[in-house]
C-alpha cells in the first residue's frame, strides 16, 4: 500500500523571504549631521569652527585664541563658539535628530505565536511580519533625514546669532571704555575751566555766581565719570557670559580694530542671496520637505499587510504554510492624520515665507542702519568737529580777554565733549550694525579699510581740548586695503540650492 503523498514544504521561498527582509532591515539610512557638520558650515560661512567634542564644565581654547596678548573680536567669537553653555546645550539636539533618524530606519520585529497542545487539540505556531513596513520605511527615513538637516541648519543659525551677540557685546565694552576715557578728559577740562574761573574771581574779573557755575559743572563731570565707570564691568560680565568664561576673573585686555568700512554694498543682492543661503532659510526649506514626506506617510500609514507563516500538527507531521492579512479600509483611512499632516505642511510653507520676509528685513534694516551711522560719522568728522574746534579757540581767546562769560565757555566745552562722545558712539554703532549685517547675510563680508580720521586741532591754552577720541590700544588692521584672501578671512559666497 502506497503511503500518502506528502505536500511540499515551501522552505526555499520562506528562507528567501527571510533573507530579503534581513537585508532590508540592515540597510543603513543617510548619515546624520553631527558637530563636525556644524563646524564645517561655520568655517565655510564665517571662518570659525565649533568643537567636535566639548566636555561640560571645562574651558576649551580654540586654536589661535589667547587672553595674554589682548583679546581681538575674532578671538572672542571663537572662544564663545567653543565655550558658550547655551550653544553647547543646543548642539545636543544633533544627538536627538540622529536617534530619530536611526529609529525611522528600523523595521519592526517579527512576532511568533505558539499554541500549547491540549487534549484533542493539536499544537500550533505561526510567524507574523508587517510587510507594509518595507515600503513605508523610505518615507519615514526621508522625513527624519529632512528633520535632521533642519536641526543642523537651525543650529548653524544659532551659531551665527551667538557670533552677532558676542561681537556686539565686544563693541559695547569698547564703547564703555571710551566713554570712561572721555569722561576722564571732561573732568580734566572742566576742572581747568573751574580753576581758571576761580583765579579770575579772585582777581575781580567775574562774579561769584560765574565761578560757582564753573565749579558745579566740574563736580557734575566727576559725577558723570563715577557713573559711567560702572558700565564697564557690567558690560564685561555680559561678554564673559557669552564667551563662557564667567569663572575666569582675569582682566579683559581688549585689542579692537577700527570699525569696518563696508563701502557701497548692494542691499538688494545681499537680501536676495541671503533668502537662499542663510541657515534658517535652508532650515525652513527642509521643514517643508519633511512635512511633505509626512503627508505621504499619513496617506499610506493606515495600511496593515501582515505576512503570516503558520503550522498545525497533523497525523504524521506539520506543514508550514504562508498567508497574508490585510486591513480593509471601510471606516478608518486615517482621515484625521492626513488632515493634520496637510495642516502642518501648510504651516511649514507659510513659515518659510515668514522666514524669507524676516531675512529681507534683517538685511535691509542692518544695511540702512550701517549706512546711517557712516553718513553721520562723515558729517561729524568733516563739518561738525572742525566748527566746534574753531569755536573753542575763539571762545578761549575771547574769555581770556574778558569778552565772553563763563557760560559761553561751558556751553562750547559741552559741545566739544558731546562731539567726542558721539564719535565714540558712532564707532560702536558701526561695529554693532556690521555684526548685525553679517548675521543677516549669513556669511562674512569683506570690509574695506576705514580711512583715517582727520587730525585734531587743539585749542590754545588754558582751555585744552581732550585728545582725539581713538580707543586706547587700537592698532591698524594687519591686512591690505584690498579684500583679504579666503585663507585669512573667507568672503561671502552663495550657497548651493537645496536638493
Amino acid at each position: 500500500m502506497l503511503g500518502r503523498e506528502r505536500r511540499p514544504r515551501p522552505r526555499g521561498a520562506l528562507c528567501a523571504l527571510a533573507g530579503a527582509l534581513a537585508l532590508v532591515g540592515c540597510r543603513t539610512g543617510p548619515p546624520a549631521p553631527d558637530r563636525a557638520t556644524i563646524s564645517e558650515q561655520l568655517v565655510r560661512r564665517v571662518g570659525h569652527t565649533a568643537p567636535v567634542e566639548a566636555p561640560p564644565g571645562q574651558l576649551a581654547m580654540p586654536p589661535g585664541a589667547s587672553f595674554d596678548d589682548g583679546l581681538t573680536e575674532d578671538e572672542a567669537v571663537a572662544i564663545a563658539l567653543w565655550n558658550n553653555a547655551a550653544f553647547q546645550e543646543l548642539l545636543v539636539d544633533l544627538g536627538l535628530a540622529r536617534s530619530d533618524l536611526i529609529q525611522a530606519g528600523l523595521l519592526p520585529n517579527p512576532e511568533f505565536v505558539y499554541f500549547v497542545p491540549m487534549s484533542d487539540k493539536p499544537y500550533k505556531y505561526l510567524f507574523e511580519l508587517p510587510i507594509e513596513a518595507l515600503w513605508l520605511r523610505p518615507i519615514r527615513v526621508k522625513a527624519a533625514a529632512r528633520e535632521a538637516d533642519r536641526t543642523a541648519e537651525r543650529l548653524a543659525q544659532a551659531g551665527l546669532d551667538l557670533m552677532r551677540d558676542t561681537r556686539q557685546a565686544y563693541a559695547d565694552v569698547v564703547l564703555a571704555r571710551e566713554r570712561v576715557r572721555i569722561a576722564g578728559e571732561a573732568v580734566k577740562l572742566r576742572g581747568r575751566i573751574a580753576g581758571l574761573a576761580a583765579k579770575r574771581y579772585k582777581a575781580g574779573d567775574i562774579s561769584e555766581q560765574e565761578a560757582a557755575t564753573a565749579r558745579i559743572d566740574a563736580l557734575q563731570a566727576e559725577q558723570d565719570a563715577a557713573r559711567v565707570a560702572f558700565d564697564v564691568p557690567v558690560l564685561e560680565e555680559r561678554l564673559r557670559n557669552l564667551m563662557g568664561t564667567g569663572p575666569l576673573r582675569n582682566p579683559l585686555r581688549l585689542d579692537p580694530l577700527p570699525p569696518p568700512d563696508g563701502g557701497d554694498l548692494d542691499a538688494a543682492a545681499l537680501a536676495r542671496d541671503a533668502t537662499r543661503a542663510r541657515p534658517d532659510a535652508r532650515a525652513a526649506a527642509h521643514a517643508v520637505a519633511a512635512a511633505e514626506a509626512r503627508v505621504r506617510f499619513a496617506k499610506l500609514g493606515w495600511v496593515r499587510l501582515l505576512g503570516v507563516a503558520d503550522a498545525t500538527s497533523g497525523r504524521e507531521s506539520h506543514v508550514l504554510g504562508p498567508a497574508v492579512r490585510i486591513t480593509v479600509p471601510v471606516f478608518n483611512r486615517n482621515q484625521g492624520g492626513i488632515a493634520r499632516a496637510e495642516a502642518e505642511l501648510e504651516r511649514a510653507v507659510r513659515n518659510q515665507q515668514t522666514v524669507t520676509d524676516q531675512i529681507i528685513l534683517d538685511v535691509r534694516r542692518a544695511h540702512l542702519q550701517y549706512q546711517q551711522a557712516r553718513a553721520e560719522l562723515d558729517v561729524l568728522r568733516t563739518k561738525v568737529r572742525p566748527e566746534v574746534e574753531a569755536a573753542i579757540r575763539r571762545t578761549e581767546a575771547a574769555y581770556r580777554e574778558g569778552n565772553v562769560t563763563i557760560f559761553i565757555v561751558l556751553e562750547t566745552t559741552r559741545q566739544l565733549l558731546d562731539n567726542y562722545l558721539r564719535e565714540a558712539q558712532l564707532h560702536g554703532d558701526l561695529r554693532r550694525f556690521w555684526a548685525e549685517l553679517e548675521r543677516g547675510v549669513g556669511s562674512r563680508l569683506a570690509p574695506a579699510t576705514e580711512p583715517p580720521a582727520p587730525p585734531m586741532i587743539p585749542p590754545a591754552e588754558p582751555v585744552p581740548a581732550p585728545e582725539a577720541v581713538t580707543p586706547a590700544g587700537h592698532r591698524e588692521p594687519q591686512r591690505p586695503s584690498a579684500a583679504p584672501s579666503t585663507a585669512e578671512q573667507p568672503t561671502w559666497t552663495r550657497a548651493r540650492d537645496l536638493p
